[in-house]
């Protein structure tokens, strides 16, 4: 297996670093039309947010209780963050749809045009990924595994930061998140150190400045470590939230998260073959099962840190158990894509 072909040009260098790194800090003014996009979507996210319990807007949208709490609708987890997952015009709070849905849109086709990149600097075809992308890079009425996500992280009392958001992986093939105020953190895994990626020294020169205030990340994901064979990595990062300062006086952080997860389609591994990326282990390779095969496992063997607090403190004791008994040899259909030291991992955006 070899590294990303060399970089050509500063899109290629940008992906290059992507791939060695699992984040990309990006300037949103440099892509048409996400600015304005965002900066919309922004204010009716604190507007909705801002609606009392009962307002029908959140009420109908409620998600469901337990591990699959943040996959769609609305939840809180007290004392820590508000959220709500959208994956259907249908299913969309109408304070939100019009905005949600020109964000949505805009930041399809930007990840469409990404993985078409990223495909070729792995020598792979160029559409080598559109069956699990295009689906999903509209808003419309069709479900697909993709999320939009948007976060209100409750700042601390205290006079300490807090993590709101531990230490994890997306478990898709990108994530794109805008910040309206800093958070973020990557981690910088050759120091094993935290990099505050929303701050200004972090930041492309004049991004800020130019994307009305707000920041973009990009992130690789699980998937596309896997479907790469290594060649990208999927980015390590948290969320932690500074206390209400002379600077900062607003009680909340926000923000948003696009999630792309493949769409369902039949997989073959062999496609995501070439010279840089080698061939597929024999537990490995896929000739045309379900792309949801490889997503359920990799889902299954991580805990989800948008769980409320109990639940995820029991999927964490079930899969400390769980691989415990895959190191002791106990049970070894892990399945597809699925490593052991992966297993009981922090997941999700």
């Amino acid at each position: 297996m070899g590294a990303p072909a060399a970089p050509q040009d500063a899109d290629d260098q940008a992906l290059h670093f992507l791939a060695s790194e699992g984040y990309l800090p990006l300037a949103l003014a440099d892509h048409p039309g996400m600015v304005e996009a965002y900066s919309n979507l922004f204010t009716k996210s604190h507007q909705f947010f801002a609606l009392p319990p009962e307002s029908p807007q959140k009420t109908t949208y409620q998600a469901v209780s337990g591990p699959a709490a943040s996959e769609e609708g609305y939840s809180e987890i007290p004392g820590e963050k508000s959220i709500l997952t959208t994956r259907t015009s249908n299913r969309c709070p109408e304070i939100l749809h019009d905005d949600l849905k020109k964000a949505w849109d805009l930041t399809g086709a930007f990840m469409e045009k990404t993985i078409s990149a990223i495909a070729l600097t792995l020598d792979l075809k160029p559409a080598v990924f559109a069956p699990f992308v295009t689906p999903c890079a509209t808003f419309t009425e069709t479900k697909t595994p993709t999320q939009l996500r948007m976060f209100r992280y409750d700042r601390p009392t205290g006079t300490e930061p807090t993590v709101n958001a531990e230490k994890h992986k997306d478990l898709g093939l990108l994530s794109l998140v805008i910040g309206h105020s800093p958070g973020l953190e990557v981690l910088d895994v050759p120091n094993n150190t935290w990099m505050p990626i929303e701050e200004d020294p972090c930041l492309p020169p004049g991004s800020k400045t130019r994307s009305g205030g707000l920041t973009a990340t990009l992130l690789g994901g699980e998937t596309l470590a896997f479907l790469s064979r290594g060649n990208y990595k999927a980015g390590v990062h948290r969320v932690v939230c500074a206390p209400v300062s002379a600077t900062n006086n607003d009680p909340f952080r926000f923000s948003i998260v696009y999630t792309l997860r493949p769409a369902v389609a039949p997989l073959h591994t062999k496609n995501f073959e070439s010279e840089i990326t080698g061939e597929f282990g024999a537990e490995e390779r896929s000739e045309g099962t379900s792309s949801a095969r490889l997503f359920d496992q990799i889902m299954r063997s991580h805990w989800n840190i948008n769980a409320a607090k109990e639940v995820r403190e029991k999927q964490r004791e079930e899969q400390r158990m769980k691989r415990e008994q895959l190191m002791a040899g106990e049970d070894k259909g892990v399945g597809v894509g699925v490593r052991v030291e992966e297993m009981g991992k922090p997941m999700s955006e």
